[in-house]
């Protein structure tokens, strides 16, 4: 059952975009407590044709690895969960791309959570880091990876 997944990504999205909070599924504790909603944290493969020039966030247990394949661009999509609280994790995330010479843009964090979009000569990154919604505990993460010409131009 894969169900945080979804969950993780529509809350990425959501937040990302400026959507609503309550268009994303909310989680009860009846929910998670009934097995409904799938707490296992099974890490997946990266997929193999993610771009090297970008990392992951360290020590991130990888929960969805999905390649989207459009007509003329492709679009990379990561989850994940990590210990650590999110500012934490997301502004090491944002070091690392720094160094890397990604210019973050677009920066949005609040008191527990941190969004961001970095960008290179080839590679736009959307990052969400934020408290995980259902184990109460640790922080999802999730991230679109786009090529630069791809990400102006949708």
């Amino acid at each position: 059952m894969r169900v945080l997944p979804v969950l993780v990504a529509a809350s990425v999205i959501a937040s990302a975009c400026g959507g609503d909070d309550e268009a994303a599924p909310a989680t009860t504790a009846l929910q998670v407590a009934s097995g409904q909603i799938d707490l296992s944290l099974d890490p997946v493969e990266l997929s193999p044709d993610y771009p090297a020039e970008v990392p992951i966030p360290t020590d991130l247990i990888l929960l969805g690895s999905e390649v989207l394949d459009g007509a003329t661009t492709t679009i990379f999509e990561i989850t994940g969960w990590h210990a650590d609280e999110a500012i934490e994790v997301g502004r090491a995330y944002e070091a690392v791309l720094e160094q890397l010479g990604f210019e973050i843009t677009n920066r949005n964090g609040e008191f527990d959570k941190l969004f961001f979009n970095g960008q290179n000569e080839k590679w736009f990154v959307s990052a969400g880091f934020f408290p995980d919604p259902v184990r109460l505990e640790g922080t999802s993460v999730g991230l679109t990876v786009v090529p630069v010409g791809a990400a102006a131009s949708g």
